[in-house]
């Protein structure tokens, strides 16, 4: 019986496409593993991720307040990698986060679209995030600071 000579060429293909230890590293490649994801250190690190953070209002920079009416539907729950779940009365939804010392910075949040009872403060708590700059840790409670000193958003443990 007579193979076809495409067959009989088969073991040659996979063998030259096989991988040898002396083969030599391409320019611009990295032969190791990618670095562990750091555990969190920092003061800051370790404040964050004691829980769900929930909302207790606002403070601006002109002296004006904000303030739910039920602050435990407005809370902040930051988990590793930098990702954070946000409710925001109605509304549910997820983000990410950057921090680096004191500097906090929360990327895009995607929400649900819920119409919130009349008197909810959703657009307000969504938009203070989009502007927070910063944090610090104020007694145990968490204070984000918004950009331009415009002001402050303050957080309680829920634990508490």
């Amino acid at each position: 019986m007579r193979l076809p000579p495409i067959v009989l060429a088969i073991p040659l293909v996979v063998a030259a496409c096989g991988t040898s230890d002396n083969a030599p590293m391409l320019p611009g490649s990295v032969d190791a593993p990618p670095p562990p994801i750091a555990p969190a250190s920092d003061a800051g690190d370790a404040l964050l991720a004691t829980g769900i953070w929930v909302w207790q209002g606002s403070v601006m920079a002109d002296g004006t307040r904000v303030v739910p009416d039920t602050p435990a539907r407005y809370t902040l729950a930051f988990e590793p990698g930098g990702r954070v779940n946000v409710q925001a009365d109605c509304n549910r939804g997820s983000g990410g986060y950057l921090l680096n010392g004191s500097t906090l910075t929360f990327g895009p949040i995607a929400v649900t679209r819920a119409a919130c009872p009349p008197g909810s403060k959703d657009s307000e708590f969504l938009k203070g995030l989009a502007e927070v700059r910063g944090h610090r840790d104020d007694g145990g409670e968490l204070v984000l600071m918004l950009s331009g000193n415009a002001g402050s958003m303050r957080f309680r443990s829920a634990g508490r």
